[in-house]
C-alpha cells in the first residue's frame, strides 16, 4: 500500500473513498470497520440527524457534510490508532526560559499529563501558554506519544507552526486545516484547527485546546464532541484560554479537571489599560468623527503601527474607503473572515510593509504585533462582547521592549462590556502584583 501515512493514526474513512484492496489492508493491521449511521446518529461527528424536518427522502448527516456526505448505508473505516513513533530524548531546541510563574505552570501540565488529568491554563493574553506547553510535549515525545495541539482559527494554527517547529526541529510536525495544500500524513505533533478533529476517534495521548473560548469552538456541541472523541482512552485534555468558558470554570469548581493560574504577561509589565473615549456623534459622522480623525492623524504623523477594530464588515470597508480619501499618504490593509487574502494581509502588516490594518473580531486573538497601538471603533457594538474587548486589549503590550503599548475604545454609550472589561484588565493586574 502506496503512502501508509496518509491513512494510519485513527483516521476515519467513509469506505466509499476507498479501494477494496486499501479497506483490506487498514482492517487487517488492526483497522475498524462500522455503520455511519446508528440509530439516527453520525458516528463520524456523533451528531443527531434530524429526520423529521429534513426534505430529502435519503438519509444523510448535514452537521459534517463539509468533510463529505455521510448518508444511510455508509460504513466508516477507522485506521488503527496505536502506531509505533520515535521516543525522542531532550528534543526541545527552545533556548528562551520561562519565569517563575510560567515554570510553576508547566510543571503542573506535567502533573496533569502523568496522571491522565485535564487541565486547564488561565492565564492572560501575552502570557505565554504556548512556550508553557514544551517541557511537557518534551517528555511526551520522549516516550514515543502522539500530541494535537489545536484550535477554533486558521489563523492561530498558522502562527503556532513556526514556533513550535523551531521548538522541536527533530520531531515530525504537520499543519491541517481546510485551507492547507499538504495532504494528511502521520505525525507525531499535529496541528490543526478543531473542525479537523471530526476526522480522528482515540488518536492523540495528548490534546491541547488553545483559545477554547473562541467562535466557533465556543457553543459548539459537535466540535466539543470532536474533541472528546480525539483522544485516546488514557489520555488527557489540556485546554488554554485567558477567557475561559463558564463550562470549563465549573469542571474546576467541581474537581472534575485542575487548573493552573497566571495573572501576569511573560514580560512581568502589567496589561494595557483602555483609555475610553466617547464619541458624541456616529464614527463615520462627515465620513470619520473628528475625534477619530484627529487620533489618526497623530498615529500616521508619529508613525505609529496601529490596528483599528470594526463590530461588521461593510462598517469597516466604508471606513477603509474614507480613511483612503483623508489619508491618502497611509499604507494599510483590511481583513475580515470573508477575505480570501486574509492571510498574505497579516503577514503584510507583521513585517511592517504596511502602517496600519483595519479588521473585524477575526483577528481578536492568536496574532501578536509587536509595538502597537490597539483601537476599537463602537466599542458599544453587540459584536463586541466583554470577551472580545478583553481579547483585543491583548494584542497590546506583548513585547517585552514595548509593554506599555495604547489601547483606545471609542464609543457612544459607555455600556456593560465595555465595563466589564475595563474592570476584569484592572483586576488582573491587581492581582499579578499580589
Amino acid at each position: 500500500m502506496e503512502n501508509i501515512k496518509a491513512y494510519l493514526g485513527g483516521r476515519i474513512f467513509n469506505s466509499a473513498e476507498l479501494s477494496q484492496a486499501e479497506i483490506e489492508f487498514l482492517i487487517s493491521i488492526g483497522g475498524k470497520r462500522k455503520p455511519a449511521i446508528i440509530d439516527r446518529k453520525c458516528q463520524r461527528c456523533l451528531m443527531t440527524i434530524d429526520i423529521k424536518n429534513s426534505k430529502s427522502k435519503m438519509v444523510y448527516c448535514r452537521s459534517c457534510i463539509n468533510l463529505g456526505r455521510i448518508t444511510q448505508g455508509d460504513e466508516l473505516i477507522i485506521s488503527p490508532s496505536e502506531v509505533v513513533l520515535p521516543c525522542l530524548t531532550d528534543s526541545i531546541k527552545w533556548n528562551g526560559t520561562l519565569t517563575a510563574m510560567q515554570q510553576k505552570a508547566a510543571e503542573e501540565l506535567i502533573t496533569a499529563f502523568d496522571t491522565h488529568t485535564d487541565h486547564l491554563v488561565w492565564a492572560v493574553t501575552g502570557a505565554g501558554k504556548t512556550e508553557m506547553i514544551f517541557p511537557m510535549i518534551n517528555k511526551a515525545v520522549a516516550q514515543g506519544k502522539r500530541i494535537a495541539i489545536c484550535s477554533p482559527r486558521i489563523d492561530v494554527c498558522i502562527e503556532l507552526y513556526p514556533r513550535i517547529q523551531a521548538a522541536f526541529p527533530e520531531v515530525s510536525i504537520g499543519l491541517f486545516h481546510g485551507r492547507s495544500e499538504t495532504p494528511y500524513s502521520l505525525t507525531q505533533i499535529v496541528l490543526a484547527t478543531v473542525h479537523q478533529l471530526v476526522k480522528f476517534e482515540q488518536a492523540f495521548d495528548i490534546l491541547v485546546v488553545d483559545e477554547v473560548d473562541s467562535y466557533p469552538l465556543a457553543g459548539s456541541k459537535m466540535l466539543n464532541m470532536a474533541i472528546q472523541k480525539s483522544v485516546k482512552p488514557i489520555g488527557n485534555t489540556l485546554y488554554l484560554s485567558a477567557t475561559p468558558p463558564k463550562e470549563l470554570l465549573k469542571k474546576v469548581e467541581s474537581k472534575s479537571i485542575t487548573i493552573s493560574k497566571l495573572y501576569q504577561r511573560f514580560h512581568t509589565h502589567p496589561l494595557p489599560e483602555p483609555v475610553c473615549h466617547m464619541l458624541f456623534r456616529p464614527s463615520n459622522y462627515k465620513k470619520i468623527n473628528i475625534r477619530l480623525k484627529w487620533k489618526i492623524k497623530q498615529m500616521i504623523k508619529n508613525g505609529e503601527r496601529f490596528m483599528l477594530f470594526f463590530p461588521k464588515i461593510p462598517q469597516m470597508l466604508e471606513f477603509a474607503d474614507n480613511l483612503r480619501l483623508l489619508f491618502p499618504n497611509l499604507t494599510f490593509v483590511d481583513v475580515s473572515s470573508k477575505d480570501d487574502a486574509r492571510l498574505d494581509k497579516v503577514a503584510q502588516f507583521r513585517n511592517g510593509e504596511v502602517q496600519a490594518i483595519l479588521t473585524t473580531t477575526i483577528l481578536e486573538r492568536g496574532v501578536t504585533f509587536k509595538h502597537i497601538t490597539v483601537i476599537v471603533i463602537d466599542a458599544d457594538a453587540n459584536e463586541f462582547s466583554k470577551t472580545a474587548l478583553i481579547q483585543i486589549a491583548g494584542r497590546a503590550g506583548r513585547d517585552k521592549k514595548y509593554f506599555d503599548d495604547e489601547v483606545h475604545f471609542y464609543y457612544q454609550s459607555y455600556n456593560r462590556q465595555i465595563k466589564h472589561a475595563c474592570s476584569e484588565i484592572h483586576y488582573l493586574n491587581r492581582q499579578a502584583k499580589i
